[in-house]
């Protein structure tokens, strides 16, 4: 069964006992992670018991594809339900998944842990598909669910952010749910918050002099190399981030995000007005690091061309979800091109 958002957060705070196997799976590491010891919480108190947790590396099935039902059969001696947590599966544990899941009755909670998964993944249908399982998906926060989580946490810490520096943190944050969090609590440090106490006002200064960019490990360089025309820096940016498992789809989306602002500007521009003023008057605001680049990049692209841009970047994201052919390599080809249209 596949869990919508709402039906996310009232599982883990009470497990379905008709559905005692659970995956968490998704490109956001952080908030796998964070949802699998909140579900486990929910069972134990101690997440350190080692008569009632049991946790399992990926690789420990290969040789023994067992073990993962043996394990959700065992009754504890002392009493109280058992969980099971397997971490890093994949694909290649569909199997032993498929034994788990055709058990009449699985005593213990099943906690199985992945990366993200595509739609045609054998694991995630699986689950999806199963009458006693849930497959529960993390995705990197973004939008109006980065800038609500910000919020929240910021409250929570003690802090309070105006206008400028809440800007600042939805742009830096939100590619792992845990570095989001560290980083804010780094801010909190920084600021000398108390939770519980009055909120501590944070401005842009103080958000820039903290957060770092978690959210796309270089998207921001990404982005400007791109409608900038600096190949090697955009390559390398290419290489960092899907090296590291970032969504090509979301670098496409990043670069469209960027272009659609660069063509509202333009488009005033040539009717008149002031880039400086556009640009220091822009909403959300842009980082004073990054304005002489949005000036730069606007004495390179006019609207015209960066409308077509505009359309060739919908047209790679398309093509990444309908063609069958590499994300990456669509990307990549993609940015590489606006780059030298640039130039």
């Amino acid at each position: 069964m596949k869990l919508s958002q709402p039906e996310v957060e009232r599982f883990l705070k009470q497990p379905d006992p008709r559905r005692p196997a659970a995956l968490i799976y998704g490109p956001d590491e952080g908030l796998v992670r964070e949802r699998a010891l909140a579900l486990i919480g929910a069972v134990l108190d101690d997440l350190a018991d080692p008569f009632r947790m049991s946790e399992l590396a990926a690789d420990s099935l290969r040789g023994d594809p067992a073990r993962l039902v043996d394990e959700a059969r065992s009754l504890c001696l002392l009493g109280g339900r058992r969980v099971v947590r397997l971490r890093q599966a994949s694909d290649q544990h569909s199997a032993p998944c498929r034994a788990l899941l055709a058990l009449d009755t699985i005593e213990a909670l099943v906690v199985v842990e992945a990366g993200d998964l595509g739609k045609s993944s054998s694991l995630r249908k699986l689950f999806e598909q199963a009458g006693n399982g849930v497959a529960i998906a993390c995705y990197r926060d973004e939008g109006r669910d980065l800038a609500q989580l910000i919020d929240r946490l910021l409250a929570e810490l003690g802090l309070r952010a105006d206008a400028e520096a809440r800007s600042h943190l939805i742009e830096h944050l939100g590619g792992d749910r845990a570095v989001t969090r560290a980083e804010l609590q780094k801010l909190a440090l920084y600021m000398d918050a108390a939770p519980g106490g009055p909120l501590r006002p944070v401005g842009l200064a103080e958000a820039a002099a903290v957060i770092g960019d978690s959210s796309a490990l270089g998207i921001d360089d990404l982005v400007h190399a791109t409608a900038l025309g600096h190949p090697d820096q955009l390559e390398h940016c290419l290489e960092r981030l899907l090296g590291q498992g970032e969504a090509p789809v979301r670098l496409l989306r990043a670069t469209a995000n960027h272009f659609a602002r660069l063509h509202r500007f333009a488009a005033q521009t040539e009717q008149g007005a002031s880039a400086e003023q556009l640009i220091a008057r822009a909403m959300p605001p842009i980082h004073f690091r990054r304005r002489p680049d949005t000036q730069q990049a606007l004495r390179l692209w006019s609207s015209v061309r960066l409308r077509r841009g505009l359309a060739r970047l919908l047209a790679a994201e398309i093509a990444c979800k309908t063609t069958g052919r590499p994300a990456a390599l669509l990307c990549r080809s993609t940015l590489h091109d606006l780059c030298r249209a640039a130039r």
